[in-house]
């Protein structure tokens, strides 16, 4: 906008007069009348104090009418015979003929062809003048027709001067007298020693780039003050943004060089702190420049960049800004089939209602698990399927990542087949087509730090609204076959990227191919989805002998009653955190007599007084062990072994969550806090139980590993439970009965996945153990979807923990903390309405809103900054409003400067509960609720809460 002002002030500068008619006279006409126009240019001629002598060009509107056309001529030979009897000495033309009519924008066209004129000294041609209009004797007049180009030299020194007439239907009538910008002075040459330049834009991807084009201009200046004027231009006529960096040198060919090591990243890019203390500068210009790009690649905002400038340099041409560019293509679109993810992962059709908790059964009383009916559960079954509509790829620019060459040839043919372009190196693709190595033995232990880091790579360089294909191989069972042949770190890996697009707002599909099937087949295949592939749900297929397949929840049938009373003990691991108290309680009230519990905790008193409170029903004991190490693991086992006997069931609650953060920021490192105790630990237990005879294994799972958008902002934590899920599936029935619980949230129990997810997906914790105790011994991967859970309206702080970090000392939280989502069970309760009391949960609400309204988490950008429009804001209030229980006034949204200046405003205005139906409330700007307004009696004045409150309950604008 800064820009556009200066160019606007230039282009003021330049017009010497100007004159325009609203009304009047002259808009009974469709075209003005002779007399009318006269008026107007005899006006602007005055205005600017020139005669008609020195005018080289006149751009007529132009109306190509055989009317139009005669009257306008007529007009200005009416206005210049007040000035001058001489005749055919001016160029007339119009850019209409070039350009066709541009209604409103004709006189700003005709503007910048005067502009243009001026700068290249040429009039150019009026195109398509075959004869003139019979009409029009140009002879009688002081100007010929411009059908050729025609040179505009300078006449004796005087300034090139040209009129811009706008006589348009709609009523406008200006016009505009332009002169040429008087000629610079000849300035003496520079010696210069030094020369300092800023690149700034709105991202680091945009500093390299703009700094790229920035270098061509540099090499070519010819001398210092060439470069003092684009270093003067860069650092004093561009608008400083979020991201900055600066080189210097002492000749532009150097500066050249240092713009191309920006390009190339070799030179830092800095985010803007606008809060950095000043620093004092040297009076060496060398030095002083030296501090200046030392600042300046630190963050500092605060620089005199006027200051630093050369005396007498001037603006001169310099490359704009390199604006991000985005393909729109309108298409109708296609039916495709989706589902949801292969194997272990369950996607809720559009049709699925989450059932309803009906209470308590006769006789029983709320708390009693046994009284309670258990939640609905889903298991995953394939159904065939059509195959992909026939869609063309053309137009679509696709990178094609495939270890395998053979394959990878084949599939870049049939993608070029479909009409596809494959992306070249060193250009960023807006599609994504990925094949996974076909997987080798299942019994290896998981490696996941390469696919971690790939995944974070493509969602940091793979645009938003991108397309991508990820293909697999025994990821999924499509059929009992399968099941021996499935590959649990393989459908990890592409739930984990289902995760990671609804997380980047990328279209996605994930296919699993038979390695049986030839090359070509399969990379058709591939090519056909990918053609097919349009906004929307993601797409999950299997293909098993040349036929498709596409998964469908189906309801999972209870297991057989599971006797946990008798000989042995059974262990449980993470026992210690909130939700593994509970399912320890829950055994031993189901009969279980010798419980070992181990996790990585310390006992400290609560933990001592709640094994205390067991030990009357119950034999406890705990040990401290990491199960994601199996000689630790056998040993505890082993100890418990020998003191109890045999094993018989283990509960594997182990887990931790990292916070709510992007994919792009979170390093492997962070990541394997959470994958640890998942991957290594379910493995290591699975293998313990196998080992001992147990007869189960119950994996404390979350839905965050079944629903990718429960993944959002937890790519790691989605990827360890599809591990789980999966690792269930694949175990057989030569051993105990492994399951494993994809749980949403326990009520006000801890949380793990976004907050905003989790308000839809909750069950009690009665109905939790219930259907513990159903499908225990159920076998394979086990989704309970999870319905709404009333919220409390009242302003309550959820347990400070929500949102604890996962440690790498302690993966379960101390007795008094509310778990994070495995020890709970998946997710938390969401935040309560903002309170007073605790600012930060206003902040982690008004995050999880635009998570849920933009698709990512906007951090500390401005808000401004992130192009909001009233439908926008509609939805953010509408989600910040769903999550907490509280009316909210939407023009707080619209006022905040961050997402955190948004929290404090709620806390400190929180606005109380619409009233009930029927009141039809006015929420004004205030945050005041007041009763509607009698229907007989005046309108009240309509504030942008007014305005804006019709688009969240009904999507319309309101009537008044």
């Amino acid at each position: 906008r800064a820009d556009a002002e200066r160019d606007a002030d230039r282009i003021r500068g330049l017009i010497k007069g100007v004159a325009v008619n609203h009304g009047g006279r002259t808009t009974r006409y469709s075209a003005p009348s002779p007399v009318g126009q006269r008026e107007v240019i005899v006006a602007a001629l005055r205005d600017a104090g020139v005669g008609v002598e020195g005018m080289g060009m006149v751009e007529a509107h132009g109306t190509g009418t055989s009317l139009g056309d005669p009257i306008e001529v007529e007009g200005l030979t009416r206005a210049w015979r007040a000035f001058t009897s001489r005749t055919q000495f001016c160029a007339i033309g119009s850019l209409k003929s070039n350009i066709g009519h541009v209604e409103p924008a004709a006189g700003l066209a005709g503007l910048v062809k005067v502009l243009l004129s001026l700068e290249h000294g040429v009039v150019p041609a009026t195109l398509h003048v075959v004869r003139p209009n019979d009409h029009i004797r140009f002879e009688d007049t002081p100007f010929f027709v411009a059908d050729k180009p025609v040179s505009w030299p300078r006449v004796a020194g005087a300034p090139r001067r040209a009129a811009v007439s706008a006589f348009g239907m709609g009523g406008v009538n200006a016009h505009v007298i332009v002169e040429e910008a008087p000629l610079p002075a000849d300035r003496e040459p520079l010696p210069q020693q030094s020369h300092v330049v800023k690149v700034s834009a709105a991202t680091e991807d945009a500093v390299r780039r703009l700094a790229a084009a920035y270098a061509d201009s540099f090499a070519a200046a010819p001398d210092d003050r060439a470069t003092a004027d684009l270093c003067h231009t860069a650092n004093v006529g561009r608008s400083s943004l979020d991201y900055q960096t600066a080189v210097s040198g002492p000749t532009g060919q150097v500066i050249a060089e240092q713009l191309r090591a920006v390009a190339d990243g070799r030179i830092p890019v800095a985010r803007v702190d606008c809060h950095r203390p000043a620093d004092p500068l040297p009076a060496d210009l060398a030095q002083r420049h030296a501090v200046v790009v030392d600042q300046v690649r630190q963050g500092r905002a605060d620089i005199d960049w006027a200051a630093l400038s050369v005396p007498g340099s001037r603006s001169v041409a310099l490359p704009t800004y390199p604006f991000d560019r985005g393909r729109y293509w309108h298409t109708r679109p296609a039916a495709t089939v989706t589902g949801p993810a292969p194997v272990t992962t369950v996607d809720l059709p559009p049709e699925y209602t989450p059932p309803v908790d009906p209470g308590p059964a006769d006789g029983g009383h709320p708390g009693d698990p046994a009284s309670t009916p258990a939640p609905e559960a889903l298991v995953t079954r394939w159904r065939p399927a059509d195959p992909p509509p026939g869609a063309s790829a053309y137009g679509a620019t696709v990178r094609v990542v495939v270890a395998d060459p053979d394959l990878g040839g084949a599939v870049s043919a049939a993608l070029a087949a479909k009409g596809a372009d494959l992306a070249p190196d060193g250009v960023t693709p807006r599609s994504l087509v990925v094949v996974d190595a076909v997987p080798g033995s299942a019994d290896t232990a998981p490696d996941l730090r390469g696919f971690w880091e790939q995944l974070r790579s493509y969602a940091a360089t793979v645009p938003p609204q991108s397309r991508m294909v990820w293909v697999a191989h025994r990821s999924a069972t499509v059929d009992e076959a399968d099941r021996t042949l499935l590959d649990p770190e393989a459908a990890a890996r592409a739930f984990a990227v289902r995760a990671a697009a609804a997380e980047n707002r990328l279209t996605v599909a994930v296919l699993d191919l038979d390695p049986a099937d030839p090359v070509e087949i399969r990379a058709r295949q591939v090519a056909a989805e990918f053609a097919a592939l349009r906004t929307g749900p993601d797409t999950v297929v299997a293909y098993r002998r040349g036929s498709r397949y596409v998964p469908t929840p189906s309801p999972a049938r209870p297991g057989p009653p599971a006797d946990l009373a008798g000989d042995g003990y059974h262990l449980v691991t993470g026992g210690l955190g909130a939700g593994g108290r509970r399912l320890v309680t829950h055994l031993v009230t189901r009969g279980a007599r010798r419980i070992g519990i181990l996790g990585r905790s310390p006992v400290d008193g609560a933990a001592e007084d709640f094994l205390r409170g067991l030990r009357p029903e119950a034999e406890v004991d705990y040990q401290r062990c990491d199960v994601a190490d199996p000689v630790a693991l056998t040993a505890a086992a082993a100890s418990f072994t020998h003191r109890w006997g045999r094993l018989r069931g283990i509960v594997h609650c182990s887990g931790g969550v990292n916070q709510f953060g992007s994919l792009r920021r979170r390093q492997w490192s962070e990541a394997a806090r959470v994958t640890a105790p998942k991957v290594a630990g379910s493995r290591n237990v699975i293998r313990l139980a196998r080992t001992e005879g147990a007869d189960h294994v119950a994996l404390v799972s979350s839905i965050a590993g079944a629903l990718p958008d429960a993944g959002r902002g937890l790519v790691d934590y989605a990827l360890a439970n599809a591990y789980q899920l999966a690792l269930a599936e694949q175990a057989g029935d030569d051993g105990p009965t492994v399951t494993a619980h994809a749980w949403p949230n326990w009520s006000g129990i801890g949380m793990a996945a976004d907050e905003s997810f989790s308000a839809g997906h909750s069950i009690t914790l009665d109905q939790a153990l219930a259907g513990f105790d159903a499908h225990l011994l159920t076998g394979g991967a086990v989704v309970f979807p999870g319905s709404a859970v009333p919220q409390p309206t009242t302003v309550s702080a959820p347990p400070q923990a929500a949102h604890r970090p996962a440690s790498t000392a302690d993966p379960e939280p101390a007795p008094a903390d509310p778990v994070p989502a495995d020890a709970a069970g998946g997710d938390a309760a969401p935040a309560g309405p903002p309170s007073d009391g605790d600012p930060g949960v206003a902040y982690r609400l008004v995050r999880d809103a635009f998570v849920d309204v933009l698709g990512e988490d906007p951090g500390d950008c401005p808000l401004p900054d992130l192009g909001l429009d009233s439908l926008v804001i509609a939805d953010l209030t509408s989600a910040i409003e769903r999550l907490s229980g509280t009316t909210v006034d939407p023009s707080l949204v619209m006022r905040s400067r961050t997402m955190a200046d948004l929290a404090a405003r709620l806390t400190d205005r929180a606005v109380p509960p619409a009233p009930a139906a029927g009141t039809d409330p006015v929420i004004r700007a205030a945050g005041a609720v007041s009763s509607a307004p009698d229907p007989d009696g005046p309108v009240p004045t309509a504030s942008l809460s007014a305005l804006l409150r019709p688009l969240l309950a009904t999507g319309q604008q309101p009537r008044h």
